[in-house]
């Protein structure tokens, strides 16, 4: 059954790539080529077709330039761009754009899977009322396989600091950890365990990238074909030991999802690392919502800690920075026992292993072997150390 959803889901994916192609000519398919998007008679229409608000929706565009300014993605094509407005227009000189990236492998996996369709999800329920700071978002396109997402360009604003690929490979300060588990509690408390009826008004399950009944057996079927091509590119980050650990997840998969998405649940970043917030002044903000989903606060603690601190250094402080978190979601009104909190670590650290082995055992996510290779490391190291094995063979399969 995993085959054949897994099958029809990319028979699908084909189909849309292959309908925008045909259609490249038709007014309702979205353009991918940068040259036919950086214009101002299409950034225009885009406003006013897509706009985030009066502003957007009324501004006029005189003249629109790219820069030489790089914005690296693993499955995006991202420019920053000038842009001349009509006098009057409260717009800034420049914005961030975020297309579809040409290599066609990277397109097909990523309809697969739904990431695009999330993110532009995302903003359009979350952008108003999010409890922390995001990129303001001026225009939100997405249709069959193609999207548009036009927001603001952080790198204009002098407050704002990005973290690169040299602050993953470093890890970030104890202050600086605790600042990212501090955002992350607001959100989650602020969309603590709302009513079923809420969360699939404001993010459908059927994008969720566990739950769909698509995404479910879409999940097992690429997590099990990952698992050889992942040990053959780094075979001394991810020994055998583990992969058969993984794969025995694998034979319980349906079991370790009712355990992982048994309620209360949140709201979820999903990709959490380090790389994904920005600090602005004393605050954190975040950035890349292609994984967001409904799930376990502490899904996104773990793997925030574990892909973005260097091994040894969150072994030092990991049972700290866990009850830390627990300490900030109290001070929201939300109570979860350090207990809790711990156990459900230990379970959802198997997410962050999982997550990149799929990414460096696939591919088309990769972004570089170093710091995939390191990450695959702290993802293995942190399965061995909070014995993962042992709690699913206690908690799941001796259930």
């Amino acid at each position: 059954m995993s085959r054949f959803k897994a099958l029809t889901s990319s028979l699908k994916s084909t189909a849309r790539i292959a309908v925008d192609a045909l259609l490249e000519w038709h007014p309702s398919t979205l353009p991918m080529v940068p040259d036919k998007v950086i214009t101002p008679e299409f950034l225009n229409h885009l406003l006013e077709e897509y706009g985030f608000g009066n502003a957007a929706r009324s501004a006029v565009a005189i003249e629109v330039r790219t820069t030489d300014i790089q914005s690296v993605s693993s499955n995006c094509n991202n420019f920053i761009i000038e842009v001349d407005w009509e006098e009057g227009a409260d717009m800034p000189a420049t914005l961030f754009l975020k297309l579809p990236c040409p290599e066609l492998a990277t397109r097909w996996f990523c309809n697969v899977i739904r990431v695009w369709e999330l993110e532009c999800s995302f903003f359009r329920s979350f952008a108003d009322d999010f409890p922390v700071r995001l990129p303001t978002v001026y225009a939100v396109a997405s249709y069959r396989s193609r999207f548009i997402l036009l927001e603001e360009n952080l790198h204009a604003d002098g407050r704002v600091t990005l973290h690169t690929n040299p602050d993953m490979m470093e890890g970030p300060s104890r202050a600086v950890a605790e600042q990212c588990l501090a955002a992350l509690a607001r959100i989650h408390a602020f969309y603590h365990d709302l009513p079923r009826e809420e969360q699939e008004r404001r993010l459908s399950f059927s994008t969720h990238p566990f739950l769909s009944p698509v995404m479910t057996e879409i999940s097992r079927f690429i997590n099990r074909m990952a698992v050889d091509p992942c040990r053959k590119k780094v075979p001394h980050s991810f020994p055998e030991s583990t992969a058969q650990t993984f794969r025995l997840a694998m034979d319980h998969w349906d079991e370790l999802l009712a355990w992982w998405y048994e309620g209360p649940l949140t709201l979820l970043h999903g990709d959490s690392h380090l790389g994904n917030f920005f600090v602005e002044g004393d605050e954190m903000g975040m950035i890349d919502f292609q994984a967001a989903h409904w799930g376990k606060g502490i899904r996104d603690v773990q793997y925030f800690l574990i892909d973005s601190l260097p091994a040894d250094m969150l072994a030092v402080n990991e049972h700290a920075l866990v009850r830390f978190y627990t300490e900030q979601l109290a001070e929201q009104g939300v109570q979860l026992s350090f207990e809790t909190a711990w156990e459900q670590y230990r379970a959802y650290s198997f997410q962050t292993l999982m997550t990149i082995v799929v990414s460096l055992g696939l591919g088309p996510l990769t972004e570089g072997d170093v710091l995939m290779s390191e990450i695959t490391r702290r993802a293995v190291a942190a399965c061995e150390r909070l014995d993962f094995r042992g709690w699913l063979e206690q908690t799941i399969i001796s259930a």
